[in-house]
């Protein structure tokens, strides 16, 4: 949780003074940084403190909230596009000041001196060499201006852009932590993930248009007039052309806005339906589900990448029209002023040609571009505000009256030691202070202040969802006194979590009220831990107080797991826990809560994951001893502990039952006695001992010296409380190099050769007849200049002379064609250009489009076909940025970045030959400054790659964080932790934010080098077109310039569109790798993978050749193992060590043993979920040389976390459409699920919410079975199925096991020893070796065998039940046999 860099490092913008900020000096540091080594995250430095996400956030949010007050207020809709405006309207004025003067002064004045300078090259000139100095000189310095303010504006609006970017994320956050659990269940975590991964990606470009959207059209009636006083009518025709377009392109806007949003309700469901693949992925790989998974996938991206192909057309129509529309305009002006009789001279159409290009730049690229990006902000915009409107958490749903005082004191320290906690020396600790808990009364300051209750429902009626006909809690009416203990009880699904859920404040009254006491602690009966230390997990926090922290550690029986972790209780946990077992999460869960100081104490369930003398342990050490005083509310299946609590409140479809002792319950229902008895004296079954190969195989950081000693019933703990992390451990590796020839890759994973050499010619061809266009203008101006002067000059013999030998500035009279002929000419060059510009854009996209699904299909084809280490080893976080960010990337921004710096650089590279034509001297520093600007380019892209890694890894740790809280959302509010959690986020974004900003500082700073050796090569040609003035007519030197002009622009955008390219192909290099994770073994892959991976396969398949099992197999049920050893990854140690025995068909085996004993990882073994040595046999089929779909669809589980998935109930039972309806509705009816669907009223079609969260857990278990129930397969595990359950419903699985699967062979992984006492063998593990198998009464009889001292554990009187009932069932078979 607490994540940071350890040491601080000032940004060097902040000390650079103002001309090294004007000149980009302070970012030459980190280029030679950058070029000389790989940098890490060390090397990043702070962000600016105008940057920092916390300040954004308040700043943002204080603007939101007056928006919504004051709509509320006028009963109108808020507007959060107004608030953004109102939070950075002083730096939106401020880029708009630049602007104008960028726009109205520079831009507008330098086609004005080139008419000017032009006029000196006419043949006739009345200009003078003085004045043609000062004209040139002053297009420099108009030049250079342009230069540093178009660059600095450049840069504010990209670092504005950022900046809105980074409030809104916070805003979002900050959102998501006050959402209703209504709201975040309808919402699934994949769509906020996508609002901060992609939506929010719209605010970095939009500020680059928004004083385009106003400045555009002014500029436009600025140049008609000027145009219109030079070339009157002739002129308004050529704008007319590019205004005729204008409207062209915003309709393409619009659809293209259409579009976005369209694409982004896809991409949300597509990333919604990964987020809930990844997190199941262990049920998919059981159930043998990849295929209905991976069509699903397929499917949703296929629907995704339609409408993502249109906005791509629409791209390419809109980079055709940036070609042909500057072209178009000027061909209609020159031809109208041709067919009006107007004189053509060099001087007014090189001056058009450039206001042309200056009006081509503001409306039809920017104006345009800046409508689509506005109109796409928009779309994002309004989904952040459908975000921001949803449900809140509503703290009215409960009364709360918390003492102040002495608690607000505490609660304050607390807040203080957050802040300071990484600030090793702010935080030691008193080594001699012994806390404990703090007792309810010390919070008030005098007895008068004590409340005779600690929680008052006053006839609740409540309900989740207000839709629904029933109500989940009805007329609850009940006082629940101060420092008591109260069980809930119920049947699964009855109201127990809802009603702790209304204590919460998490469930909306209909009617009634509540109100409590006192602080509350709160325990999840889904066990929420996040990834970081486990002393964070514990302290969420809190001040570190070692007394007490031993105590609760002792109380929550953690301190052999501690001792056994890599790094004692500083061992950091995987995402959602994935390297803990189910008890080690549920017991830390119960550590924060306990460790929490509070008053009230809401446990759900806290006892069910675990083994039944560590919940005797924690029941008897915890929850009665600690916490003695408080009042605790716990809910739970356990009925044995129900004996020792103060009242016992019983639940059934929300209606409450209040029983005082045990005793009165059994006088109304009788038949929770035998429930009772039979479990009142169980104990454990387990220690919680763990053995060093279970650790290893679940922590993947390197073993280190545990840091807990044990000694007798203490512990030596550290008494530093800095668990700060190093930001790399938790973020990924880099791919930097994992892939060679990314780009060519790219094109081949869609398009044949021969499809990439017709593109490439089409561009070729596109660029030829662009350069022929703008060569062809300057000859039809000369020949008509000359055309013009032999008229005026018909008579004079002299003039007619010198002019037919000044052949650099005139055409031979001779040599004149008929002005129809040139424009026929002109014509044709001109359609042809929009013609085959746009087929070029259409077959490039197509190819692009291609691309993009075959590698998103082929990374997510292997990244469900590998094993299962895979995914402990990686977060979510870091697997959905491949799918979400990186394919985005793929998608949009590569196609649009390769097609700018493709047309753009073959514009450039036109552009020189044709001015290098015009005089070959100019080749000379052409070259020099094209292999300086490679320098530079190399140097950069060096820097940047480095750079551009570092932000894609830096945004993990954000949608990772932002994941985890979303799922621990009523743990966060419960602790009233949201503000530590907001702290956390405000950091990650910090992180991001200062690789971002170097990036975006390293970008423009590299534009600004390329612009000033762009302005140099264009002062070089302008002067030397004055010393050598005879040389040249005016048709070569306005050709000559206006080139240069139009693309000293255009080079420092290329090369930077080139350099993005480059960075965007590493997202392409990071899918590329996840195509070449290596698969499991005996994978049937069905042809959607990449060629190496075929390979590899054809390998692996002639190695062992694959066996089809008999449609019937397994048809009698025989399992056996021999001499098999099992391991999670190459350099672990084995987990299951020469396992042999032989199971005969239709017995049922139990499975016991402590914890780390290897029973989790024998139902691994049968499902090859890891790396075997050895033989595993299903009716005498080496289940090795089967394919993992035959093996897997063929054996039945029944998990021990039940997975549900979005979607349809039906789709839950048979995502292959295999059964009936009648099937699928006898499976509900045997599990007793039936009635509960069909008051849904929408019967298999019932909607399954996000991780199955609108059924309870027991209800997400009973779907398990009915699951087992459909397949019907002769060989069924039971992974601890019956934890989450109530004794009714254990019972029911029970019963449902003994009768459905009579006939089949059953191994039961053991949690409570009265369901496998009557198994016909047991298998007992230890250590990963098999310790002894047999029958539960042979075990018994032996007084040295290991079950015979597990069982005697439990104590005497149950140890007599349950050797009576083994005793009972070995009678009966082997009578029966006999």
């Amino acid at each position: 949780m607490d994540t940071s860099r350890a040491k601080s490092r000032p940004n060097p913008r902040e000390q650079a003074n103002n001309l090294s900020v004007l000149l980009w000096w302070w970012t030459v540091g980190i280029f030679k940084k950058g070029y000389t080594k790989v940098l890490t995250v060390d090397d990043l430095f702070d962000p600016l403190k105008i940057d920092r996400s916390t300040l954004l956030g308040d700043r943002l949010e204080k603007r939101w909230e007056q928006e919504l007050k004051k709509s509320k207020k006028l009963k109108k809709e808020p507007s959060l596009m107004k608030a953004m405006f109102l939070a950075f309207y002083g730096e939106i004025f401020f880029m708009g000041v630049i602007h104008v003067f960028l726009e109205f002064v520079l831009r507008m004045g330098s086609p004005l001196l080139l008419g000017l300078l032009l006029q000196y090259f006419k043949p006739q000139t009345t200009s003078t060499y003085e004045d043609a100095l000062l004209y040139a000189s002053s297009l420099a310095l108009a030049s250079i201006c342009t230069i540093l303010s178009a660059n600095h504006m450049l840069f504010k609006a990209y670092h504005l852009g950022g900046r809105v970017r980074i409030s809104v994320c916070s805003l979002v956050y900050r959102k998501a932590l006050r959402l209703s659990k209504t709201a975040l269940g309808e919402t699934a975590p994949g769509k906020i993930v996508n609002l901060v991964a992609n939506d929010v990606n719209r605010f970095d470009l939009v500020m680059i248009f928004l004083h385009t959207m106003w400045s555009a059209p002014m500029s436009c009636c600025i140049v008609a007039y000027i145009l219109y006083t030079e070339a009157k009518f002739a002129a308004l025709i050529g704008i007319a052309v590019l205004l005729t377009v204008v409207p062209i392109q915003v309709y393409t806007g619009k659809l293209s806005s259409k579009y976005r949003l369209q694409t982004a309700i896809k991409t949300d469901e597509r990333v919604r339906l990964m987020d809930e693949i990844i997190s199941g992925v262990q049920v998919i790989k059981m159930y043998a589900w990849e295929k209905p998974f991976c069509a699903l996938v397929e499917m949703s991206r296929r629907l995704e990448l339609k409408v993502v192909r249109k906005s791509s057309y629409l791209r390419g129509l809109f980079m055709t029209f940036f070609l042909f529309t500057t072209r178009c305009a000027l061909y209609c002006t020159l031809v109208s002023m041709l067919m009006f009789g107007e004189t053509l001279s060099a001087d007014k159409i090189f001056v058009f040609a450039s206001f042309y290009n200056m009006l081509s730049n503001s409306m039809t690229a920017m104006f345009v571009r800046g409508f689509a990006e506005l109109a796409e902000c928009k779309v994002s915009v309004n989904r952040i505000q459908s975000f921001l409107m949803l449900d809140e958490f509503r703290e009215g749903n409960v009364i709360g009256d918390q003492p102040t005082n002495k608690q607000n004191a505490v609660i304050k320290e607390m807040e203080k030691n957050m802040a300071l906690k990484n600030n090793v020396d702010e935080i030691k600790k008193d080594k001699d202070s012994v806390n404990g808990i703090i007792p309810a009364d010390s919070y008030y300051d005098d007895d008068n202040d004590l409340p005779d209750y600690s929680v008052r429902l006053e006839h609740v009626t409540a309900k989740w969802y207000p839709e629904l006909s029933e109500n989940t809690l009805e007329d609850i009416d009940f006082k629940i006194e101060k420092g008591k203990l109260y069980a809930v009880i119920g049947m699964v699904g009855s109201g127990k979590s809802s009603l702790l859920s209304s204590i919460l404040g998490e469930i909306n009254l209909v009617e009634g009220s509540i109100k409590t006491k006192g602080k509350i602690s709160y325990v999840g009966q889904d066990a929420w831990v996040f990834g970081s230390s486990v002393r964070q997990n514990i302290l969420f926090g809190q001040e570190f107080d070692r007394q007490r922290y031993q105590r609760v550690v002792k109380a929550c029986s953690l301190f052999k797991d501690f001792a056994q972790f890599p790094e004692g209780d500083h061992t950091v946990v995987g995402e959602r826990g994935s390297s803990l077992s189910g008890g080690q999460k549920a017991r830390i869960n119960l550590a924060r809560a306990v460790y929490r100081q509070a008053d009230i104490y809401l446990l759900d369930d806290p006892l069910s994951a675990v083994d039944a003398h560590v919940g005797k342990h924690l029941f008897e050490e915890c929850i009665r001893r600690y916490l003695r005083g408080k009042t605790r509310i716990l809910a739970t299946h356990q009925l044995q502990f129900i004996k020792d609590v103060d009242g016992i409140i019983l639940l059934d479809q929300g209606k409450m039952q209040y029983y005082e002792n045990y005793h009165r319950l059994l006088e109304a229902y009788p038949e929770y006695g035998s429930l009772i008895a039979a479990e009142k004296e169980q104990n454990s079954i387990e220690d919680v001992s763990i053995e060093k190969t279970e650790i290893r195989r679940r922590f993947s950081s390197t073993g280190s010296k545990s840091r807990i000693s044990e000694c007798g019933d203490s512990v030596d703990i550290d008494e530093d409380q800095d668990d700060t992390r190093n930001l790399e451990e938790i973020m990924e590796e880099s791919s930097r190099g994992a892939v060679k020839g990314v780009f060519f890759k790219y094109f081949h994973a869609g398009s044949t050769v021969c499809t990439a050499l017709i593109m490439f010619m089409l561009f070729i061809f596109t660029q030829i007849l662009v350069s022929l266009n703008d060569f062809c203008v300057p000859y039809i101006v000369t020949a008509e200049e000359s055309r013009h002067y032999y008229q005026i000059h018909e008579n004079d013999t002299d003039a007619l002379f010198a002019a037919t030998n000044r052949t650099k500035t005139a055409i031979a009279e001779s040599n004149l064609l008929p002005t129809q002929i040139y424009i026929y000419i002109y014509s044709a060059i001109v359609f042809s250009i929009f013609i085959i510009g746009l087929t070029r854009s259409f077959v490039y996209y197509n190819c692009c489009m291609r691309s993009s699904e075959s590698l998103h299909n082929s990374a997510f084809s292997a990244l469900i076909r590998t094993d299962m280490h895979f995914f402990d080893t990686n977060p979510s976080g870091r697997i959905l940025n491949r799918f979400s960010k990186d394919t985005t990337g793929i998608d949009e921004h590569l196609p649009k970045a390769l097609l700018d710096s493709g047309q753009v650089l073959l514009g450039i590279t036109g552009a020189l030959i044709v001015t290098c034509i015009v005089n070959y001297i100019f080749l000379a520093p052409a070259l020099v400054i094209a292999v300086v600007c490679y320098w530079i380019r190399k140097v950069y892209l060096k820097t940047s790659k480095n750079i551009k890694r570092l932000e894609g890894m830096t945004r993990s740790p954000v949608f990772t964080h932002l994941n985890a809280t979303l799922n621990g959302i009523a743990t966060i509010r419960a602790y009233q932790a949201q503000d530590v959690l907001k702290y956390e986020f405000d950091k990650f974004q910090d992180v991001h934010t200062s690789s971002w900003y170097i990036y975006t500082a390293c970008s423009l700073a590299y534009a600004f080098a390329l612009d000033l050796f762009t302005f140099s090569f264009i002062t070089f040609i302008t002067f030397s077109f004055l010393i050598f003035k005879e040389q040249f007519n005016g048709g070569e030197v306005g050709l000559a310039i206006t080139q240069m002009m139009a693309i000293a622009g255009l080079v420092q955008w290329g090369m930077r569109q080139s350099a993005e390219v480059t960075n965007q192909l590493m997202s392409v290099e990071r899918v590329l790798e996840y195509t070449q994770i290596p698969p499991e073994n005996n994978l049937r892959d069905n042809n959607i993978v990449t060629k190496a991976k075929k390979k590899r396969d054809k390998e692996q398949v002639a190695m062992v050749p694959l066996v089809v099992p008999p449609k019937d197999w397994p048809s009698r049920g025989t399992v056996e193992f021999k001499n098999v050893y099992m391991r999670y990854s190459e350099q672990d140690e084995p987990v299951l060590k020469d396992l042999s025995f032989f199971v005969k068909p239709t017995e049922k085996v139990g499975i016991v043993g402590r914890t780390g004993a290897g029973k989790s990882s024998l139902i691994a073994a049968l499902f090859r979920l890891a790396r075997l040595d050895g033989v595993i046999e299903i009716d005498g089929i080496n289940t090795g040389t089967i394919a993992l779909e035959d093996l897997r669809s063929r054996i039945s589980i029944i998990p021990q976390d039940p997975v549900l998935f979005s979607g349809t109930l039906r789709r839950n039972l048979d995502p292959f459409n295999e059964f009936p309806d009648k099937a699928l509705w006898e499976a509900l009816e045997e599990v007793e699920l039936k009635d509960a669907i069909v008051t849904t009223g929408t019967g298999l079609d019932s909607r399954v919410l996000d991780r199955g969260s609108n059924f309870s857990v027991g209800q997400r278990q009973l779907v398990c079975l009915a699951r087992a129930v459909l397949r019907n397969n002769r060989v069924l595990m039971l992974d601890e199925a019956t934890a989450n359950v109530d004794p009714q419903t254990d019972a029911l699985i029970q019963r449902t096991i003994r009768t459905k699967f009579a006939q089949c062979t059953v191994l039961t992984v053991a949690h409570r020893l009265n369901t496998i006492i009557d198994s016909d063998k047991v298998i007992v593990m230890d250590r990963g070796h098999l310790a002894e198998f047999d029958h539960p009464y042979n075990l018994l009889q032996k007084e040295t065998s290991q079950f015979n001292s597990l069982v005697k554990e439990t104590g005497d009187a149950m140890f007599e039940q349950l050797y009576n009932l083994a005793k009972q069932c070995y009678n009966e078979k082997y009578s029966n046999s006999r």
